[in-house]
């Protein structure tokens, strides 16, 4: 049987495993189009050699050569082409970044963006787990596990942003930061925004008034 959510559950059941190492900061950039495309997703875990050394550990015991394997093994080889994985070692620390272009949410992801009314709503549920919240059914023992674990996440919609449960919100721009536990058992990301319309889109008045004046040129020309 098929995982949910299998296709940006890679980083999901990555980050939890470092829950329960005890230390790692995870940073999301994620970009979504007018069309309700995932222009741009970047997961960015930061972790201490030691946490890395476990997660080699099960990558082999799933029968995996490297962590990336594991990773990767979650995408067919069509979405790989638009997926950079990269590892990058610096003295005990270990920054795993993976980037995903042209995202369609089909919903096999825990991404989801719909669009209805003239509104893009954007919601991701990749750090709400109900494991992660009751390792052993003691909220003190889960905490204490995950007091190292933190999570920012940065949101850019393709219109203002109007309705979100999100830390921050800036014009089209939103910002969620949790640390401990609440990262990574009930850190729920939405946001909902305008779908720009042409006039709407930056520049596109200007182009349009270029465009105008052309024809205008090519007009008065003509009546010479």
């Amino acid at each position: 049987m098929e995982r949910p959510h299998r296709k940006t559950a890679a980083f999901a059941g990555l980050a939890l495993l470092l829950v329960l190492a005890g230390c790692a900061q995870v940073t999301v950039h994620s970009e979504v189009k007018a069309s309700g495309e995932v222009g741009e997703l970047t997961y960015q875990i930061n972790m201490s050699r030691t946490a890395y050394g476990y997660l080699e550990e099960s990558a082999e015991t799933e029968g995996y050569d490297s962590v990336e394997d594991s990773i990767l093994a979650d995408f067919n080889e069509s979405e790989q082409e638009d997926i950079e994985y990269t590892e990058e070692f610096n003295g005990d620390q270990v920054t795993l970044t993976l980037t995903r272009e042209n995202f369609v949410p089909d919903g096999n992801s825990s991404i989801n963006v719909t669009t209805k009314d003239g509104k893009i709503t954007y919601e991701d549920t990749t750090f709400v787990n109900e494991t992660a919240a009751a390792v052993d059914g003691s909220e003190g023992y889960s905490g204490a596990l995950s007091g190292g674990f933190a999570v920012d996440y940065y949101l850019t919609m393709p219109g203002e942003i109007t309705d979100s449960n999100a830390d921050t919100v800036d014009g089209n721009t939103a910002e969620w930061h949790e640390s401990g536990s609440e990262a990574f058992t009930d850190n729920r990301i939405y946001a909902v925004s305008e779908k720009p319309t042409l006039g709407s889109v930056p520049g596109f008045e200007a182009a349009g008034a270029v465009v105008a004046l052309l024809v205008l040129g090519l007009f008065l020309v003509r009546r010479r």
